[in-house]
């Protein structure tokens, strides 16, 4: 895979952590902004490793946005498919931490700059390097950026590239989580790996398990047998 890029395309946001766990919202005194976004963060692990990646987003033309983009660069990840836009604020979420550790987010995108990227910013030449295309459910709802993953998994199947669809689940970005189950199932089928907990495969399939056959009986829509189960 010799300069080959693991692409991410998606959101890229301000997580602000809480001074403490095991609270509610109200008694937080006080949070620490830290760049999120699973595209993101799967950039920035890639790269630590030693690989070469790229991130496909938005931000917006505000004091975040050029916080995001100096941490991507001091990453070594490849900033230059981002936008900017002052249509939109960058995306922020508030976190809280219970005290086993679970989270929950209070996301400001309404809209964000993630939002409103469109597919007819993608680029070709983008994708002439790519050897995995990696994804989320979080930017793939009704506003642009959902055609834009559509492009971007287009252009990166032209070059070869695999698909990586992570559901990453969040129920409280969606009308329903009706809405949530139809847009993933959209996007399973034009996946090569799935990278899923049991938990998500539970909602998605309606079954309990996780084996490899719960998400290939219910669906038939995961390609070959390349499915990594995240527990």
């Amino acid at each position: 895979m010799a300069n080959k890029r693991l692409i991410a395309i998606g959101e890229a946001l301000i997580d602000f952590i809480p001074d403490k766990s095991g609270c509610e919202f109200y008694e937080v005194t006080g949070f620490s902004p830290k760049l999120g976004g699973a595209p993101a963060n799967v950039c920035g692990a890639f790269a630590r490793l030693g690989g070469s990646a790229r991130l496909i987003t938005q931000l917006g033309s505000d004091p975040f946005g050029d916080k995001i983009m100096r941490e991507l660069a001091e990453c070594d990840i490849d900033t230059s498919c981002i936008s900017r836009t002052d249509k939109a604020n960058t995306a922020l979420a508030f976190v809280s931490l219970a005290e086993d550790g679970n989270r929950t987010f209070s996301f400001y995108r309404k809209p964000s700059a993630d939002m409103l990227l469109s597919p007819e910013q993608m680029k070709d030449e983008w994708f002439e390097d790519v050897f995995a295309l990696h994804f989320c459910s979080v930017s793939l709802g009704d506003f642009p950026m959902k055609q834009a993953h559509y492009a971007a998994i287009e252009a990166a199947r032209k070059h070869g590239g695999i698909i990586s669809f992570d559901p990453n689940l969040r129920f409280q970005l969606w009308n329903g989580p009706d809405e949530l189950k139809k847009t993933v199932l959209e996007f399973i089928p034009l996946s090569d790996i799935l990278k899923i907990s049991d938990e998500e495969l539970e909602f998605i399939t309606g079954e309990s398990g996780y084996q490899k056959g719960n998400i290939k009986a219910v669906y038939g829509q995961c390609q070959d047998d390349r499915i990594y189960l995240r527990r």
